[in-house]
Protein backbone atom coordinates (compact mmCIF):
# COMPACT_ATOMS: atom_id res chain seq x y z
CA UNK A 1 0.00 0.00 0.00
CA UNK A 2 2.84 2.36 0.88
CA UNK A 3 4.57 1.58 -2.44
CA UNK A 4 1.39 2.48 -4.34
CA UNK A 5 1.05 5.74 -2.41
CA UNK A 6 4.69 6.67 -3.06
CA UNK A 7 4.30 5.80 -6.76
CA UNK A 8 1.18 7.94 -7.02
CA UNK A 9 2.89 10.83 -5.23
CA UNK A 10 5.90 10.56 -7.54
CA UNK A 11 3.68 10.61 -10.63
CA UNK A 12 1.83 13.64 -9.29
CA UNK A 13 5.08 15.52 -8.64
CA UNK A 14 6.36 14.53 -12.09
CA UNK A 15 3.19 15.73 -13.79
CA UNK A 16 3.27 19.02 -11.89
CA UNK A 17 6.97 19.54 -12.72
CA UNK A 18 6.47 18.58 -16.35
CA UNK A 19 3.47 20.85 -16.73
CA UNK A 20 5.48 23.77 -15.38
CA UNK A 21 8.73 23.12 -17.22
CA UNK A 22 7.11 22.25 -20.52
CA UNK A 23 4.26 24.74 -20.40
CA UNK A 24 2.74 25.32 -23.81
CA UNK A 25 3.64 28.67 -25.39
CA UNK A 26 0.89 31.26 -25.26
CA UNK A 27 0.11 34.83 -26.18
CA UNK A 28 1.24 37.08 -28.99
CA UNK A 29 4.01 39.65 -29.40
CA UNK A 30 4.38 42.11 -32.27
CA UNK A 31 7.91 43.34 -32.96
CA UNK A 32 9.18 46.24 -35.06
CA UNK A 33 12.60 45.81 -36.68
CA UNK A 34 14.56 48.25 -38.82
CA UNK A 35 16.09 45.64 -41.12
CA UNK A 36 14.63 42.73 -43.08
CA UNK A 37 15.73 39.61 -44.95
CA UNK A 38 15.42 39.13 -48.71
CA UNK A 39 15.23 35.34 -48.64
CA UNK A 40 14.51 32.55 -46.19
CA UNK A 41 16.90 30.21 -47.90
CA UNK A 42 19.40 30.22 -45.00
CA UNK A 43 22.52 29.48 -47.05
CA UNK A 44 22.56 32.26 -49.60
CA UNK A 45 23.08 35.64 -47.95
CA UNK A 46 24.87 37.34 -45.08
CA UNK A 47 23.96 40.42 -43.08
CA UNK A 48 22.98 41.22 -39.53
CA UNK A 49 19.15 41.42 -39.92
CA UNK A 50 18.92 37.70 -40.72
CA UNK A 51 20.20 36.94 -37.19
CA UNK A 52 16.84 38.01 -35.77
CA UNK A 53 14.91 35.74 -38.16
CA UNK A 54 16.80 32.58 -39.14
CA UNK A 55 17.34 31.25 -35.56
CA UNK A 56 13.56 31.11 -35.14
CA UNK A 57 13.17 28.59 -37.97
CA UNK A 58 16.56 26.87 -38.18
CA UNK A 59 19.09 25.33 -35.81
CA UNK A 60 22.85 25.09 -36.17
CA UNK A 61 25.42 22.66 -34.88
CA UNK A 62 26.45 25.22 -32.27
CA UNK A 63 25.01 28.49 -31.01
CA UNK A 64 25.92 31.30 -28.62
CA UNK A 65 24.21 31.61 -25.27
CA UNK A 66 23.03 35.09 -24.18
CA UNK A 67 26.41 35.75 -22.56
CA UNK A 68 28.20 35.11 -25.86
CA UNK A 69 29.71 31.68 -25.14
CA UNK A 70 29.55 29.06 -27.91
CA UNK A 71 27.54 26.05 -26.71
CA UNK A 72 26.35 22.81 -28.36
CA UNK A 73 23.03 22.88 -30.22
CA UNK A 74 22.23 20.18 -32.79
CA UNK A 75 25.70 18.89 -32.02
CA UNK A 76 25.60 17.53 -28.48
CA UNK A 77 29.41 17.53 -28.52
CA UNK A 78 32.28 18.46 -30.83
CA UNK A 79 36.06 18.18 -30.88
CA UNK A 80 39.11 18.60 -33.07
CA UNK A 81 40.47 15.17 -33.94
CA UNK A 82 43.47 16.95 -35.44
CA UNK A 83 44.05 20.48 -36.80
CA UNK A 84 42.41 19.52 -40.09
CA UNK A 85 39.50 17.43 -38.79
CA UNK A 86 36.45 18.35 -36.68
CA UNK A 87 34.08 15.73 -35.28
CA UNK A 88 30.47 16.51 -34.35
CA UNK A 89 28.26 14.11 -32.36
CA UNK A 90 24.60 14.96 -32.99
CA UNK A 91 21.51 15.00 -30.82
CA UNK A 92 19.56 11.83 -31.46
CA UNK A 93 15.93 11.61 -32.50
CA UNK A 94 15.56 15.22 -33.65
CA UNK A 95 13.35 15.83 -36.68
CA UNK A 96 12.77 18.73 -39.03
CA UNK A 97 9.28 20.20 -39.07
CA UNK A 98 8.51 18.21 -42.26
CA UNK A 99 9.40 14.91 -40.55
CA UNK A 100 12.85 14.34 -42.05
CA UNK A 101 15.61 13.24 -39.66
CA UNK A 102 18.21 15.67 -38.39
CA UNK A 103 21.23 13.45 -38.86
CA UNK A 104 24.74 13.31 -40.28
CA UNK A 105 23.40 13.22 -43.84
CA UNK A 106 21.57 16.51 -43.21
CA UNK A 107 24.74 18.10 -41.86
CA UNK A 108 26.76 16.91 -44.84
CA UNK A 109 24.13 18.16 -47.28
CA UNK A 110 23.84 21.57 -45.58
CA UNK A 111 27.55 22.38 -45.30
CA UNK A 112 28.33 21.11 -48.79
CA UNK A 113 25.41 23.13 -50.18
CA UNK A 114 26.94 26.35 -48.81
CA UNK A 115 30.33 25.75 -50.44
CA UNK A 116 28.88 24.56 -53.74
CA UNK A 117 29.81 27.31 -56.25
CA UNK A 118 26.53 26.81 -58.10
CA UNK A 119 24.58 28.23 -55.13
CA UNK A 120 26.64 31.45 -55.25
CA UNK A 121 26.37 31.78 -51.48
CA UNK A 122 27.86 34.84 -49.82
CA UNK A 123 28.46 32.63 -46.77
CA UNK A 124 31.16 30.74 -48.66
CA UNK A 125 33.66 33.33 -47.41
CA UNK A 126 33.30 31.79 -43.94
CA UNK A 127 33.41 28.16 -45.06
CA UNK A 128 35.65 28.07 -48.15
CA UNK A 129 38.18 26.09 -46.07
CA UNK A 130 35.90 23.02 -45.96
CA UNK A 131 37.48 20.24 -48.02
CA UNK A 132 34.84 17.55 -47.55
CA UNK A 133 32.23 16.28 -45.07
CA UNK A 134 32.05 12.58 -44.17
CA UNK A 135 29.15 10.68 -42.61
CA UNK A 136 30.71 8.38 -39.98
CA UNK A 137 27.37 7.04 -38.79
CA UNK A 138 23.82 8.36 -38.44
CA UNK A 139 24.75 10.75 -35.63
CA UNK A 140 28.46 11.41 -36.22
CA UNK A 141 29.96 13.63 -38.89
CA UNK A 142 33.55 14.54 -39.78
CA UNK A 143 34.39 17.89 -41.37
CA UNK A 144 37.76 17.94 -43.14
CA UNK A 145 39.52 21.26 -43.67
CA UNK A 146 41.98 22.26 -46.38
CA UNK A 147 44.25 24.02 -43.89
CA UNK A 148 44.38 24.76 -40.17
CA UNK A 149 41.59 27.11 -39.21
CA UNK A 150 40.91 28.00 -35.58
CA UNK A 151 38.13 30.35 -36.69
CA UNK A 152 36.07 27.49 -38.12
CA UNK A 153 33.68 27.18 -35.16
CA UNK A 154 32.48 30.78 -34.52
CA UNK A 155 30.78 31.26 -37.93
CA UNK A 156 28.84 28.02 -37.32
CA UNK A 157 27.11 29.82 -34.46
CA UNK A 158 25.75 32.40 -36.92
CA UNK A 159 25.59 30.62 -40.29
CA UNK A 160 25.68 26.96 -41.30
CA UNK A 161 21.98 26.31 -40.63
CA UNK A 162 21.07 22.62 -40.98
CA UNK A 163 18.23 21.85 -43.42
CA UNK A 164 16.39 18.69 -44.58
CA UNK A 165 18.20 17.20 -47.62
CA UNK A 166 15.20 15.76 -49.47
CA UNK A 167 13.22 18.97 -49.25
CA UNK A 168 16.05 21.36 -50.13
CA UNK A 169 17.41 19.03 -52.76
CA UNK A 170 14.12 18.81 -54.66
CA UNK A 171 12.70 22.36 -54.58
CA UNK A 172 13.64 25.33 -56.74
CA UNK A 173 15.52 28.21 -55.16
CA UNK A 174 12.65 30.63 -55.72
CA UNK A 175 10.31 28.33 -53.79
CA UNK A 176 12.79 27.76 -50.95
CA UNK A 177 13.22 31.52 -50.53
CA UNK A 178 9.61 31.77 -49.33
CA UNK A 179 8.96 28.35 -47.82
CA UNK A 180 11.64 27.45 -45.24
CA UNK A 181 11.78 24.16 -43.33
CA UNK A 182 14.00 23.73 -40.30
CA UNK A 183 14.17 22.20 -36.85
CA UNK A 184 13.90 25.50 -34.96
CA UNK A 185 11.49 26.66 -32.26
CA UNK A 186 9.17 28.47 -34.71
CA UNK A 187 7.70 27.98 -38.15
CA UNK A 188 7.24 30.78 -40.64
CA UNK A 189 3.49 30.62 -41.17
CA UNK A 190 3.07 33.69 -43.36
CA UNK A 191 5.27 36.22 -45.13
CA UNK A 192 2.96 39.08 -46.00
CA UNK A 193 4.36 41.37 -48.68
CA UNK A 194 7.96 42.34 -48.00
CA UNK A 195 7.63 43.62 -44.48
CA UNK A 196 5.47 41.37 -42.31
CA UNK A 197 6.48 37.97 -40.95
CA UNK A 198 4.22 35.68 -38.90
CA UNK A 199 5.79 32.95 -36.78
CA UNK A 200 4.05 30.19 -34.81
CA UNK A 201 5.77 28.21 -32.05
CA UNK A 202 6.68 24.63 -32.97
CA UNK A 203 4.39 22.46 -30.78
CA UNK A 204 7.02 19.72 -30.41
CA UNK A 205 10.30 21.58 -30.41
CA UNK A 206 13.08 19.19 -29.49
CA UNK A 207 15.21 21.44 -27.23
CA UNK A 208 13.30 21.29 -23.97
CA UNK A 209 15.75 23.67 -22.26
CA UNK A 210 14.99 26.46 -24.73
CA UNK A 211 11.28 26.19 -25.44
CA UNK A 212 9.59 29.34 -26.75
CA UNK A 213 7.23 30.97 -24.26
CA UNK A 214 5.24 32.99 -26.79
CA UNK A 215 2.96 31.20 -29.25
CA UNK A 216 2.63 33.83 -31.99
CA UNK A 217 5.28 36.33 -33.03
CA UNK A 218 4.66 38.94 -35.71
CA UNK A 219 7.62 40.93 -37.01
CA UNK A 220 6.89 44.15 -38.86
CA UNK A 221 9.74 45.76 -40.77
CA UNK A 222 9.55 49.52 -40.11
CA UNK A 223 12.76 51.12 -41.44
CA UNK A 224 11.99 54.71 -40.42
CA UNK A 225 12.94 55.22 -36.71
CA UNK A 226 10.24 57.75 -35.81
CA UNK A 227 7.51 55.64 -37.41
CA UNK A 228 8.75 52.58 -35.54
CA UNK A 229 8.71 54.43 -32.22
CA UNK A 230 5.28 55.93 -32.91
CA UNK A 231 3.94 52.41 -33.45
CA UNK A 232 5.31 51.32 -30.07
CA UNK A 233 3.97 54.34 -28.20
CA UNK A 234 0.57 53.82 -29.83
CA UNK A 235 0.54 50.17 -28.75
CA UNK A 236 0.60 48.77 -32.27
CA UNK A 237 3.85 46.88 -31.56
CA UNK A 238 5.42 45.57 -28.35
CA UNK A 239 9.10 45.83 -29.24
CA UNK A 240 11.14 48.36 -31.26
CA UNK A 241 14.81 47.88 -32.11
CA UNK A 242 17.48 50.41 -33.15
CA UNK A 243 16.08 53.32 -31.14
CA UNK A 244 17.70 56.68 -31.89
CA UNK A 245 18.71 58.68 -28.78
CA UNK A 246 16.52 61.62 -29.77
CA UNK A 247 13.46 59.30 -29.70
CA UNK A 248 13.97 58.09 -26.12
CA UNK A 249 11.87 60.94 -24.73
CA UNK A 250 9.10 59.97 -27.13
CA UNK A 251 9.28 56.38 -25.90
CA UNK A 252 9.04 57.45 -22.27
CA UNK A 253 5.94 59.50 -23.00
CA UNK A 254 4.04 56.22 -22.68
CA UNK A 255 4.28 54.88 -19.09
CA UNK A 256 3.89 51.33 -20.41
CA UNK A 257 7.10 51.58 -22.46
CA UNK A 258 10.58 50.81 -21.16
CA UNK A 259 13.89 51.75 -22.83
CA UNK A 260 16.90 49.42 -22.52
CA UNK A 261 20.37 50.56 -23.63
CA UNK A 262 23.52 48.44 -23.37
CA UNK A 263 27.00 48.53 -24.96
CA UNK A 264 27.22 46.50 -28.14
CA UNK A 265 29.88 45.21 -30.51
CA UNK A 266 28.61 47.33 -33.43
CA UNK A 267 31.77 49.23 -34.27
CA UNK A 268 31.82 52.44 -36.31
CA UNK A 269 34.81 53.75 -38.21
CA UNK A 270 35.80 56.04 -41.05
CA UNK A 271 37.98 54.22 -43.48
CA UNK A 272 39.86 55.27 -46.61
CA UNK A 273 40.12 53.33 -49.83
CA UNK A 274 43.91 52.99 -49.78
CA UNK A 275 45.04 52.97 -53.41
CA UNK A 276 48.48 53.56 -54.87
CA UNK A 277 49.06 57.27 -55.36
CA UNK A 278 46.18 58.32 -53.09
CA UNK A 279 46.88 60.50 -50.02
CA UNK A 280 45.69 57.65 -47.79
CA UNK A 281 48.60 55.48 -48.90
CA UNK A 282 50.74 57.57 -46.53
CA UNK A 283 50.50 56.41 -42.91
CA UNK A 284 50.99 59.97 -41.61
CA UNK A 285 47.93 61.16 -43.50
CA UNK A 286 45.88 58.31 -42.02
CA UNK A 287 47.17 59.14 -38.56
CA UNK A 288 46.21 62.77 -39.17
CA UNK A 289 42.62 61.65 -39.72
CA UNK A 290 42.62 59.91 -36.34
CA UNK A 291 44.00 62.94 -34.49
CA UNK A 292 41.51 65.22 -36.26
CA UNK A 293 38.42 63.33 -35.04
CA UNK A 294 37.09 64.28 -31.61
CA UNK A 295 35.55 60.99 -30.52
CA UNK A 296 34.37 62.44 -27.20
CA UNK A 297 32.21 64.98 -28.99
CA UNK A 298 30.82 62.36 -31.35
CA UNK A 299 29.80 60.07 -28.48
CA UNK A 300 28.77 62.57 -25.81
CA UNK A 301 27.11 65.15 -28.04
CA UNK A 302 25.93 63.48 -31.24
CA UNK A 303 25.15 60.04 -29.76
CA UNK A 304 24.05 61.65 -26.48
CA UNK A 305 26.30 59.28 -24.54
CA UNK A 306 25.07 56.06 -26.13
CA UNK A 307 28.43 54.73 -27.23
CA UNK A 308 31.95 53.87 -26.06
CA UNK A 309 35.23 54.97 -27.64
CA UNK A 310 37.61 52.17 -28.65
CA UNK A 311 41.18 52.09 -29.92
CA UNK A 312 40.73 49.97 -33.05
CA UNK A 313 37.86 48.27 -34.85
CA UNK A 314 37.92 45.38 -32.32
CA UNK A 315 36.16 46.03 -29.01
CA UNK A 316 36.38 44.54 -25.50
CA UNK A 317 33.74 41.84 -26.07
CA UNK A 318 35.65 40.31 -28.97
CA UNK A 319 38.38 37.68 -29.03
CA UNK A 320 41.77 39.24 -29.71
CA UNK A 321 40.95 42.61 -28.10
CA UNK A 322 44.15 44.34 -27.05
CA UNK A 323 43.62 46.20 -23.73
CA UNK A 324 47.06 47.87 -23.98
CA UNK A 325 45.97 50.05 -26.91
CA UNK A 326 44.60 53.52 -26.26
CA UNK A 327 42.38 55.57 -28.58
CA UNK A 328 44.03 58.31 -30.61
CA UNK A 329 43.51 61.56 -28.64
CA UNK A 330 41.96 64.61 -30.25
CA UNK A 331 44.86 66.81 -31.36
CA UNK A 332 44.13 69.00 -34.41
CA UNK A 333 47.55 70.70 -34.19
CA UNK A 334 49.29 67.34 -34.51
CA UNK A 335 46.90 66.36 -37.29
CA UNK A 336 47.91 69.44 -39.34
CA UNK A 337 51.59 68.70 -38.71
CA UNK A 338 51.25 65.07 -39.84
CA UNK A 339 49.32 66.13 -42.92
CA UNK A 340 52.15 68.48 -43.90
CA UNK A 341 54.78 65.83 -43.18
CA UNK A 342 52.83 63.41 -45.36
CA UNK A 343 53.20 65.79 -48.30
CA UNK A 344 49.92 67.74 -48.08
CA UNK A 345 50.63 71.08 -46.38
CA UNK A 346 47.78 72.67 -48.31
CA UNK A 347 45.30 69.98 -47.39
CA UNK A 348 43.26 67.35 -49.23
CA UNK A 349 39.90 67.26 -50.98
CA UNK A 350 37.90 64.05 -50.79
CA UNK A 351 34.44 62.55 -50.38
CA UNK A 352 32.83 60.70 -47.46
CA UNK A 353 30.26 58.12 -48.53
CA UNK A 354 27.64 57.05 -46.02
CA UNK A 355 24.48 54.92 -46.44
CA UNK A 356 21.25 56.66 -45.51
CA UNK A 357 19.49 55.46 -42.33
CA UNK A 358 21.77 52.47 -41.81
CA UNK A 359 23.61 53.52 -38.63
CA UNK A 360 22.61 55.13 -35.36
CA UNK A 361 22.62 58.89 -36.08
CA UNK A 362 25.01 58.14 -38.93
CA UNK A 363 24.27 61.27 -40.95
CA UNK A 364 24.76 63.54 -37.94
CA UNK A 365 28.03 61.80 -37.04
CA UNK A 366 29.26 62.13 -40.63
CA UNK A 367 28.37 65.83 -40.71
CA UNK A 368 30.32 66.38 -37.50
CA UNK A 369 33.32 64.54 -38.95
CA UNK A 370 33.23 66.71 -42.09
CA UNK A 371 33.52 69.78 -39.83
CA UNK A 372 36.36 68.28 -37.76
CA UNK A 373 38.37 67.19 -40.79
CA UNK A 374 37.86 70.57 -42.43
CA UNK A 375 39.54 72.30 -39.49
CA UNK A 376 42.82 70.50 -40.19
CA UNK A 377 42.74 70.89 -43.97
CA UNK A 378 40.90 67.75 -45.11
CA UNK A 379 38.00 69.13 -47.11
CA UNK A 380 35.43 66.35 -47.33
CA UNK A 381 32.18 66.44 -49.29
CA UNK A 382 29.52 64.27 -47.67
CA UNK A 383 27.70 61.87 -50.00
CA UNK A 384 24.67 60.38 -48.26
CA UNK A 385 22.86 57.85 -50.43
CA UNK A 386 20.66 54.78 -50.33
CA UNK A 387 22.53 51.59 -49.47
CA UNK A 388 22.25 50.30 -53.03
CA UNK A 389 24.04 53.39 -54.37
CA UNK A 390 26.80 53.16 -51.75
CA UNK A 391 27.19 49.46 -52.45
CA UNK A 392 27.63 50.14 -56.17
CA UNK A 393 30.28 52.74 -55.39
CA UNK A 394 32.11 50.33 -53.08
CA UNK A 395 32.13 47.55 -55.64
CA UNK A 396 33.83 49.88 -58.10
CA UNK A 397 36.35 51.21 -55.57
CA UNK A 398 39.39 49.38 -56.98
CA UNK A 399 38.80 50.38 -60.59
CA UNK A 400 41.61 52.62 -61.87
CA UNK A 401 39.33 55.49 -62.84
CA UNK A 402 37.57 55.62 -59.45
CA UNK A 403 39.24 58.15 -57.17
CA UNK A 404 40.04 57.14 -53.61
CA UNK A 405 37.46 58.24 -51.02
CA UNK A 406 36.43 57.82 -47.40
CA UNK A 407 33.50 55.76 -46.22
CA UNK A 408 31.76 55.59 -42.86
CA UNK A 409 30.90 52.06 -41.80
CA UNK A 410 29.50 50.33 -38.73
CA UNK A 411 30.01 46.56 -38.51
CA UNK A 412 28.39 44.32 -35.91
CA UNK A 413 30.87 41.78 -34.61
CA UNK A 414 28.26 39.03 -34.44
CA UNK A 415 31.02 36.42 -34.10
CA UNK A 416 32.69 38.34 -31.23
CA UNK A 417 36.07 37.73 -32.81
CA UNK A 418 38.83 39.85 -34.38
CA UNK A 419 38.72 37.64 -37.46
CA UNK A 420 35.13 38.68 -38.16
CA UNK A 421 36.13 42.35 -38.16
CA UNK A 422 39.15 41.72 -40.39
CA UNK A 423 36.99 39.76 -42.83
CA UNK A 424 34.78 42.81 -43.27
CA UNK A 425 37.34 45.59 -43.40
CA UNK A 426 41.04 44.66 -43.26
CA UNK A 427 41.84 41.46 -45.13
CA UNK A 428 42.32 41.70 -48.90
CA UNK A 429 39.35 39.34 -49.34
CA UNK A 430 37.05 41.60 -47.31
CA UNK A 431 33.84 42.52 -49.07
CA UNK A 432 33.81 46.21 -48.16
CA UNK A 433 37.36 46.96 -46.96
CA UNK A 434 39.72 49.61 -48.24
CA UNK A 435 43.05 47.93 -47.50
CA UNK A 436 44.92 45.42 -49.66
CA UNK A 437 48.33 44.37 -48.40
CA UNK A 438 49.77 40.86 -48.54
CA UNK A 439 51.88 41.36 -45.41
CA UNK A 440 48.74 42.13 -43.41
CA UNK A 441 46.94 39.12 -44.87
CA UNK A 442 49.88 36.96 -43.75
CA UNK A 443 49.69 38.30 -40.18
CA UNK A 444 45.96 37.62 -40.00
CA UNK A 445 46.19 34.15 -41.57
CA UNK A 446 49.04 33.20 -39.23
CA UNK A 447 46.95 34.10 -36.18
CA UNK A 448 43.96 32.21 -37.55
CA UNK A 449 45.96 29.01 -38.04
CA UNK A 450 47.71 29.02 -34.64
CA UNK A 451 46.48 25.96 -32.65
CA UNK A 452 47.83 27.08 -29.26
CA UNK A 453 45.19 29.22 -27.50
CA UNK A 454 47.60 31.50 -25.63
CA UNK A 455 49.82 32.07 -28.66
CA UNK A 456 46.82 32.68 -30.91
CA UNK A 457 45.43 35.35 -28.57
CA UNK A 458 48.78 37.16 -28.51
CA UNK A 459 48.99 37.03 -32.30
CA UNK A 460 45.55 38.59 -32.71
CA UNK A 461 46.43 41.26 -30.17
CA UNK A 462 49.59 41.99 -32.15
CA UNK A 463 47.56 42.31 -35.37
CA UNK A 464 45.33 44.82 -33.61
CA UNK A 465 48.41 46.73 -32.45
CA UNK A 466 49.68 46.97 -36.04
CA UNK A 467 46.25 48.04 -37.33
CA UNK A 468 46.25 50.79 -34.69
CA UNK A 469 49.83 51.90 -35.36
CA UNK A 470 49.33 51.97 -39.13
CA UNK A 471 46.02 53.82 -38.69
CA UNK A 472 44.39 51.68 -41.36
CA UNK A 473 41.10 53.43 -40.59
CA UNK A 474 39.75 56.29 -38.55
CA UNK A 475 38.79 54.54 -35.32
CA UNK A 476 35.60 55.86 -33.70
CA UNK A 477 33.34 54.06 -31.25
CA UNK A 478 30.98 51.19 -30.55
CA UNK A 479 27.39 52.37 -30.50
CA UNK A 480 24.97 51.15 -27.83
CA UNK A 481 22.17 48.77 -28.62
CA UNK A 482 19.00 50.65 -27.70
CA UNK A 483 15.59 49.00 -27.75
CA UNK A 484 12.20 49.98 -26.38
CA UNK A 485 9.61 47.47 -25.18
CA UNK A 486 6.15 47.30 -23.76
CA UNK A 487 6.57 46.54 -20.06
CA UNK A 488 4.48 43.39 -20.39
CA UNK A 489 7.38 41.82 -22.34
CA UNK A 490 10.37 40.19 -20.63
CA UNK A 491 13.58 40.84 -22.55
CA UNK A 492 17.28 40.51 -21.75
CA UNK A 493 19.89 41.82 -24.23
CA UNK A 494 22.40 39.37 -25.72
CA UNK A 495 26.14 40.04 -25.94
CA UNK A 496 26.13 39.46 -29.72
CA UNK A 497 23.18 41.82 -30.27
CA UNK A 498 20.73 39.24 -31.64
CA UNK A 499 17.08 39.79 -30.71
CA UNK A 500 15.50 36.32 -30.53
CA UNK A 501 11.77 35.97 -30.08
CA UNK A 502 12.14 32.56 -28.41
CA UNK A 503 14.01 34.28 -25.55
CA UNK A 504 11.15 36.69 -24.90
CA UNK A 505 8.47 36.15 -22.29
CA UNK A 506 5.24 37.77 -21.16
CA UNK A 507 4.53 39.05 -17.66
Amino acid sequence: MKKKMLLGLSLTVLLVWTGSALAAPKGKVVMGFAGSVRTFDPHRITGFPLNNHYPLVFDQLVFRNPEGKIVPKLAKSYRTVNPLLWEFKLQEGVKFSNGEDVDAHAVKFSLERIVNPKLKSRQISFFRNIKKVDVVNKYTVHVHLKKRDMFFLPPLSQYGQIVPPKYYGSKKLKYLAKNPVGSGPYRLKKWKGKFEFHYEAHPNYWDKNNLPQIKTVVVNIIPEPTTRMAALVAGDIDFADSVSPQLIAMAKSNPDVKVIAVPSSRTCYLYPIIKKGAPWANVKVRQAVNYALDKNVLVKTVLEGYGRIIATNVGPDSYGFNPALKPYPYDPVKAKKLLAEGGYPNGISTEIWMPLGRYLKGKQVAEAMVSMLGKVGIKAKLKVAEWGVVKKRMRARWKPKVKSFLRMGCRMDSNLHSEHMYAGTIHSRSTWGGFREKWMDNLIDDARSEPDDAKRLKKYQEVNRVIHEKAIMGFLYQQHQIVAINKRVNYKPRTNGFVLAFELGLK
